[in-house]
This record gives C-alpha cells, structure tokens and sequence, in this order.
C-alpha cells in the first residue's frame, strides 16, 4: 500500500510548516523522516494520518485522496502512534493494547482475531511481563512500548510512528528498530520520524531530510545523509563508514553555524 504527498503546504496562524513538499512511501519500504527540531517531521506525520489540516496539495492512499476514505476504514489502513501518547486512566496494559482493534470492533466483546492480533502485539513489543499491570504504574520507555503494541495491535498496512524509540533504553531501541525493519520487510509500510541519524543510516531503506518546513533530500540514507546535508541542515560534522557489513555515522563536532 503506498501513501503520497504532492505539492503539499501545511500552515497554521500564518506560519508555514511544510511548503510544497512532494515524496512517496513504498510499500516493504521503512522510511525515517528525519531533520532538526522544527523542521515539520510531527507535521508531515499527523498529515499522513489525516490528523493535520493542509492547506494545499495531494495525499494519496493508493491514488485515493486520504480525505475520501471514511473514518473508520482508514483506520483500519493506517497505524499512528504520536509522539507522546498519553492515557489519563488507570487502565490495564492489555485494555489499552485492545484499543488498537477498536477500527474493527461491532460490539464491545473482542473477537478470536482480535485476541490473537492483542497477544502477537504485546509479544512484538516485549510487553507481555507487564500484562495485567495498570499503566500509570510503569515506567516511560515501558509505557511507550506499550503504546506501540497498541498501534501494532491494529495490524495496518501503514505504520506511522512519531519518534518510536526516543525513550527506550539500548536493548529495546536496536529490539524496535528490528521490528520495525521487519515490518516492512514483509510488504508494510512503516514510516518514523528519527532523531537518532546512527539508527536511520542503519535500520531505514529510505529517507526524508527535512528543515524549515522544506524537503531538503529523499533517498537513500547515504546520500540523504551526507556531509553536505549534516552541515547545512543540522550544523555538524561527521563519521561514517561500515562494521561487519553494517553501516554506521557518528556526528562529532558542531560547527557552529548555518
């Protein structure tokens, strides 16, 4: 299932955040949409989802505009997890990973299917310990993996995730960008804002390097990545190279200037 953008111009109180920003995500593609605070990748996200008014311009669901695809089929199509998603009530791990097969529910009794999607969801997401624990009870990298497992419980053919990793500890960030990755290796297609340029050269097939609202570069992470890119968009130096056949990039200095 492919998602796409054209000609796409997002601004609030008169204050541009994307300006003409034109890309396509593939299916069996992880794409990082990375870039310096700021730069609209939350925005381009929430976009996608249908979540952000636009003031312009194109997005395509498999060639239907995402506007034309009611509530609740889109839903069952595409996947968000915000940036910092919050619950506000002392509800059980497994009652909030059942909200993610809400977009198929007719009554309030879970089916097989939606059992079977709830249990594979908290096993992905390395949650299944916590399982019968109040959420306002654990702590934030475990509640952000719940709240993955609720998007994942979903079992939409896009997945868009807001900075997925931001507050997980080692093991479970490379134990994410795994899943992730292995995700789209079976055709979804998944799409994450980054901050973390070591991961996106790593773990994505794809990226966008945004700033100021402008898509400065799309491709492949190499080239998206490189040290003209580092230093005009985020101020940096870097370095790069390769480690048992895995690429890796350090940034190491900050220059400073813009």
């Amino acid at each position: 299932m492919s998602l796409k953008v054209s000609k796409l111009n997002v601004a609030v109180d008169n204050v541009t955040l994307l300006k003409d920003i034109n890309v396509e995500f593939q299916a069996g593609s992880l794409t990082g949409i990375i870039g310096p605070n700021g730069a609209g990748k939350s925005t381009l996200l929430r976009v996608l989802a249908g979540l952000q008014k636009k003031q312009s311009g194109d997005v395509l669901l498999d060639n239907i505009p995402i506007d034309e695809i009611a509530k609740k089929s889109r839903a069952q199509k595409i996947s968000y997890l915000p940036q910092t998603p919050e619950c506000h009530w002392p509800l059980t791990v497994e009652r909030v990973v059942s909200l993610g097969r809400f977009p198929y529910q007719t009554t309030n009794k879970l089916s097989s299917d939606d059992i079977k999607a709830i249990d594979d969801a908290c096993r992905k997401a390395d949650i299944t310990h916590l399982i019968g624990r109040p959420i306002n009870q654990l702590s934030g990298g475990e509640k952000a993996r719940v709240m993955l497992a609720r998007a994942l419980a979903t079992q939409a053919d896009i997945l868009l995730a807001d900075e997925p990793i931001a507050s997980l500890d080692p093991r479970h960030q490379l134990e994410i960008m795994t899943l992730l990755q292995s995700l789209a290796s079976v055709g979804k297609t998944v799409i994450l804002v980054l901050h973390e340029l070591h991961f996106a050269i790593r773990y994505c097939d794809r990226l966008v390097l945004l700033d100021k609202g402008i898509k400065v570069s799309n491709g492949e992470p190499s080239s998206v990545l490189s040290t003209e890119n580092l230093q005009n968009t985020y101020a940096i130096n870097s370095i790069s190279g390769q480690h048992q056949n895995m690429p890796w990039l350090l940034p190491w200095d900050s220059l400073g200037q813009k």
